[in-house]
């Protein structure tokens, strides 16, 4: 709701409350203004009246978000720092010109500050679709910023939430160096492809070693991000406890971005499909505290959320199930569903 003055009244605005005169409501709240009620308003002398914003009349939570200022600064804001990431980056790679970390916190502050909830920050996220030859940065940024609402779920120091910040700018840089067309390619990979792309976690260590004061941390989190607690993972084949704490938060914010955030190839991925993904690979792949911490604190802030069905039943997000995280309690209408009592129906879309 916003309130404008009744000489900038426009037809089509709707009243967002009743306008009382002498203690009776002269105009309902509802009403949609037009001539008749514009001169109403004038004959009555008043100055201002609260009318409703697009994103008020908005239906879905993803559209609200869209319509709101609040996320028109954000893309705004979005897009000038992508520049000024890819202007550092390719000033590193090209010109061997040293990231100025800094400037990277800053970056990472202005675009999630303090008070932004991680809520607000992904459902910013998934409205941006970079364009093609910016994938690879818009991915970057998105991971760093991902990590600095990690950084406060996990209560890290600020010394060690600078450190996952950092990390996330610069973990993927070896992909830089790498075609383009190869790492966004929406088929499947052939082994040849994919084996080239697996040495990105390689080329990226070696080129931020020779950059002098890069912490030892960041450059493991380049190393080792793809590495999995089973020791499925790449390059090494290490194992959970052979591999760098700032690794294993960096990849969970990796494989949480890939899939959720839109690319132009294909929409995001519903948050409760990744949760599900994720959580079933969880004990065997990631680090048990950081990936339970991180889609416990995913899932809490979807309370009240409204969600659409697999059978095509909309409702409201009520209740979370500690065991069961994709699987929460929904209010649908009178009817309360256990998605994790009631496996034949699951959640599909954020409505």
């Amino acid at each position: 709701m916003e309130v404008v003055a009744a000489a900038a009244l426009q037809d089509g605005q709707i009243l967002a409350e009743d306008i009382v005169i002498g203690g009776n409501v002269a105009i309902k709240k509802g009403t949609k203004v037009d001539r008749i009620i514009r001169q109403k308003i004038e004959a009555f002398k008043i100055m201002g009246v609260t009318v409703l914003e697009p994103s008020d009349l908005a239906e879905t939570y993803y559209e609200k978000v869209r319509l709101s200022k609040e996320f028109k600064k954000f893309q705004e804001t979005y897009n000038a720092n992508l520049v000024a990431y890819k202007v550092a980056v390719d000033s590193f790679i090209y010109n061997k010109v040293p990231f100025r970390l800094p400037e990277l916190k800053e970056l990472a502050i202005k675009l999630c500050p303090d008070n932004l909830l991680g809520k607000t920050l992904f459902a910013c996220i998934n409205l941006i679709v970079p364009s093609e030859s910016s994938m690879s940065f818009a991915h970057g940024l998105n991971v760093a910023l991902i990590c600095r609402i990690m950084a406060r779920w996990f209560n890290l120091n600020e010394k060690d939430a600078d450190t996952l910040v950092y990390a996330g700018f610069l973990y993927d840089i070896g992909k830089f160096l790498l075609p383009q067309d190869i790492i966004w390619k929406p088929d499947k990979l052939s082994k040849m492809e994919f084996d080239l792309i697996k040495t990105h976690a390689f080329h990226g260590y070696y080129l931020l070693k020779k950059s002098f004061g890069i912490d030892e941390h960041i450059l493991n989190a380049v190393l080792q991000h793809h590495e999995r607690a089973d020791g499925s993972g790449y390059p090494q084949g290490l194992k959970s406890d052979e591999t760098d704490p700032f690794a294993k938060m960096v990849a969970i914010a990796d494989v949480y971005e890939a899939m959720t955030a839109p690319r132009t190839y294909r929409e995001p991925m519903c948050p409760y499909k990744a949760i599900q993904i994720i959580e079933n690979e969880s004990l065997q792949k990631y680090d048990t505290y950081y990936v339970t911490t991180f889609l416990t604190h995913i899932v809490d802030e979807l309370i009240g959320n409204r969600v659409r069905l697999s059978n095509s039943m909309e409702g409201e997000v009520i209740m979370n199930n500690r065991n069961d995280l994709a699987r929460p309690v929904v209010k649908c209408g009178d009817q309360i569903i256990d998605l994790s009592q009631n496996r034949s129906i699951s959640i599909v879309a954020i409505a």
